[in-house]
């Protein structure tokens, strides 16, 4: 075997590869960069991961129930709410809760039985960094709609 055969062979083969890598490098920046870009669009069709406003919903259930046992937590409810209540003498008899809704951001409704009416509440939130768990009751307002259960 000549020494000139093996070089030009060993430089053709070479190059070739050089070929090849530059090829597979510019799929897989190619590829990468597809991959960054693309958007991807999901639908979810259930309900377990995703729920609307809990924090809400829990904070107006807490907030009615204390406002209606008459005894209310500063924390969730506003003061003026408070003194507003005590002044009027609000109590509301609850049988029981049958629904905690978020309408929107910041206005949720409850509905219930009280001594065998069903009646219904719109409660609007207060949302502020400064509470202690972000909303607090600061508008309570009975649906006038009234049924005998």
């Amino acid at each position: 075997m000549n020494y000139d055969n093996f070089e030009a062979s060993f430089t053709k083969e070479n190059k070739k590869l050089k070929i090849v890598l530059a090829i597979t490098i510019l799929i897989s920046l190619t590829a990468v960069i597809f991959q960054f870009f693309e958007r991807r669009y999901y639908l979810y069709q259930g309900k377990g991961i995703f729920e609307e406003r809990p924090l809400a919903e829990e904070i107006c259930r807490l907030a009615f129930v204390g406002l209606a046992t008459g005894v209310p937590n500063t924390h969730i409810v506003h003061d003026e709410v408070i003194k507003i209540a005590e002044r009027d003498n609000f109590s509301v008899p609850i049988d029981k809760i049958f629904q905690v809704k978020s309408l929107e951001v910041g206005t949720c409704k409850i509905i219930l039985k009280s001594e065998g009416v069903l009646t219904a509440f719109k409660i609007k939130l207060q949302g502020n960094d400064k509470n202690p768990f972000f909303y607090k009751l600061i508008q309570l307002d009975e649906v006038p709609a009234k049924e005998e259960v």
